[in-house]
Parts: C-alpha cells; structure tokens; sequence
C-alpha cells in the first residue's frame, strides 16, 4: 500500500467523518476497515433499533427530516452513502502500530503501510462487557448480549431476564414487552430523561441549554463521565420509566451481584436506581427551564411527576428455572478494543488522551465517550469533534 499521509481505522459513523473533514482539508488519506462500512450497526443492532435522537441532530448521515428516528437498515443504507464519497478500503484488519524514523508504521493484514498521521476511529463502545455470573449460568440457558440480541421471535419460549436498565437494556424490554414477553428486568442506576416536556421533546430542550456541548470539566464531579448515558426512547413521545415499567407487567429485580446452581444472586436495590433516575430527572428539567427563560419562549408548565407506588420483586435471588427464564439478555455495557495499540498509549485498555490527541506525535482518536464533549461519541457531536481533529492533522502535516 506504500506511504500515505494519514490512515484513519474503522469506517463506522467516526471513521467517515474523520474522512470528510481530512478530504476538507486537503488531506491525502485512506479508510482502512476489516469488515464492511458501519460493521457495527450492520451486526450489533436489534430488528426494531432506532436512533433516540432526531433527524436534526443526525446531519452526518445526510439530510433527513427533522424529526425521523431513523431505523437500523436506513443508519447502514445512509452510512453506504457517505462511505461511497470516501477513500475506503475494506477488508484491511490492522493489527499494530508503531512509530518509526518519524512516520508511523500499521501493521496490517495486507501488510506494513507507512503513514505520517493516523486517526483512531475503531469504536470505544462495540465490545460487550459481561459479568463473571454470566459464566456460572446452566447451558440450558440461553444467553445473548445487548449486541446480539435480534427479536422477541428468536428467543426460545419462556420469560426473558434482562440484565442492565440502561439505553439498550430499557429499549430490548420494551421490543420484548410490545411482543408479549414475560419479562423480568434486573435494574441498575441510570439517569432518566423525561419527555415530553413543556410542549417538546425533552432532547430538543437539552439541545438548546448545552447538554450535549458539555465537557468533563463542567461536571461537578468526573466520575459522571463513567456513568451510562440517560434514558432517552426514540420518538420523544414517551419516556422510559422504571416505575411505569413495572406497572405495565415488567418485574423488577435488584441487580445482579454473582450467580450458583442456576440460581442469581441479586441485591435489593430497585429503590436506590429509582431515585438516581428521578434525581437525574429533576437536573433536565431545570435545564430544560433555564433554557426556555433564556430564550424567552412562551412555553406551557409541565404536570409535576407525582410519586406512585409500583411493584418490586423484593427478592435476593432468582432461580431461574422456577421462575420459567429460559433466555437472559446481558445489557451490561459495552467497551472498545485497542489491545493493538502499544501498551504505552492505554490506561487499562482505554486510549489516554487530551480531547481525542494521544501523547504519541501523530496519532489522534475520534468518536471516544466524553472525548471532547458528552456528544462526543453520537452522530451529532462527529462531524465537530472531526473537523478539529483534521485541522489538527493538517498541522501536524505542515
């Protein structure tokens, strides 16, 4: 392949708009990607996947409505579209990298290319984290991941346990809810998002009061870059509630916390996830409040949330075979993989880094949680996160 000016690796939603912002400015560069464009969302996305946030907000995919929330196949269909503008080569697995007489060698599966920069854009969430429970689960179980999950219609018959109430957690329970499922549902602390709000989507009011323009530093505390995201459905028209959620039939259950004899060992904490989702609620609204005043906008009070009882499965274990589970969905995060970047550059496996540009001359990543800003790692925040990286590259170029 010879010596290019820049590689970018990974040809998903980060990749691409590394590439459009390089060729912006000028730079002369190549998309490498072992598999196909926008892999992920081809293999990791269930049948009834949508995006939670707005056409508006997805301008990197091409122009779309508004507000369309779009599907899984139209991501990949619009990602084949913006690929097609793009130098990239699939099929090309990077396995190294390595500096050498002031350039940067990749060691890939069509061998050595010699390059002067090199933009990291391979994913920091398409790696499925499971729990050492997961391990201790009788065969007869079936057990999928967040990223493997397809439809209620391929699960074996019986009820479904998922594990983890987070943005795919939340989302799988209510594919398998609308299909009929008996579903238990293992929570965990995530913010909730309430929407509508005062006449519009909650996300178009976070939009406007910054929400997703802020940056580590503005946190009253860092430890909430390692929190998962808040709740937000697709559509805007409805909130994902925990409470709600076990009144319409979903049992709720602690988290799970280790697992013997077909057994899982839970704890009792429904109640403490419940009031982190309502702290985190009453954030957004005064956010979304503080926005509408400085805006001045004539907007109509919301109903303040009344407290309601909902049922709990106050229990501290589950035997999964009296209790008909025949299929348990691990909604338990998701990481990255960099294991072929050089050990110096990580810290526990995750890129270092300041605002996505590694200590190592040369070599920047795109498309990492909290990277620059909160949207750092979503479809809105790309396309600016890259322009800054290329015109970074483009420096370093000279």
């Amino acid at each position: 392949m010879g010596t290019v000016d820049c590689v970018v690796v990974g040809a998903g939603p980060a990749g691409l708009a590394a590439s459009a912002a390089l060729a912006e400015e000028g730079v002369d560069h190549v998309v490498l990607e072992r598999d196909r464009v926008g892999e992920s969302w081809r293999a990791h996305r269930w049948d009834s996947f949508r995006l939670n946030t707005p056409g508006s907000m997805n301008q990197l995919l091409g122009p779309l409505p508004d507000d369309e929330y779009t599907g899984r196949d139209d991501v990949v269909r619009h990602l084949d579209t913006v690929a097609g503008r793009c130098p990239v080569r699939a099929g090309v697995d990077v396995t190294g990298l390595a500096p050498h007489d002031g350039e940067l060698v990749l060691t890939t599966s069509d061998g050595p290319v010699r390059t002067r920069s090199v933009v990291v854009a391979t994913g920091s969430e398409n790696v499925p984290r499971l729990p050492p429970a997961a391990q201790a689960l009788p065969r007869r179980t079936t057990q999928l991941t967040g990223a493997s999950y397809r439809s209620p219609g391929a699960l074996p018959a019986g009820a479904v346990l998922v594990v983890g109430s987070g943005q795919t957690g939340a989302q799988v329970v209510e594919d398998l809810v609308s299909d009929g499922r008996r579903v238990l549902l293992s929570a965990s602390p995530v913010g909730r998002l309430p929407t509508p709000y005062r006449g519009r989507p909650m996300i178009e009011w976070l939009r406007e009061a910054g929400f997703f323009d802020q940056r580590p530093e503005d946190l009253p505390d860092p430890a909430m870059t390692r929190m998962p995201n808040p709740l937000l459905p697709p559509g805007g028209d409805h909130d994902l509630d925990l409470r709600r959620l076990a009144v319409d039939g979903v049992e709720l259950v602690g988290r799970v916390t280790g697992a013997a004899d077909g057994r899982l060992h839970v704890d009792r904490s429904v109640g403490d996830c419940v009031a982190f989702a309502e702290a985190f609620a009453e954030r957004a609204r005064s956010m979304a409040d503080r926005a509408i005043e400085r805006l001045g906008l004539d907007s109509p009070p919301d109903a303040p949330d009344e407290p309601f009882d909902y049922p709990v499965r106050d229990v501290d274990e589950l035997d999964l075979r009296a209790e008909g589970v025949t299929t348990v969905v691990w909604c338990t995060g998701m990481g990255g993989s960099h294991r072929w970047l050089p050990d110096e550059l990580l810290d526990g496996g995750v890129p270092r880094h300041t605002s996505g540009a590694s200590p190592l001359a040369g070599l920047w990543f795109m498309g990492l949680r909290w990277m620059v800003r909160r949207c750092s790692s979503n479809l809105v925040g790309m396309p600016g996160d890259a322009a800054a990286t290329a015109a970074a590259v483009r420096a370093h170029l000279g």
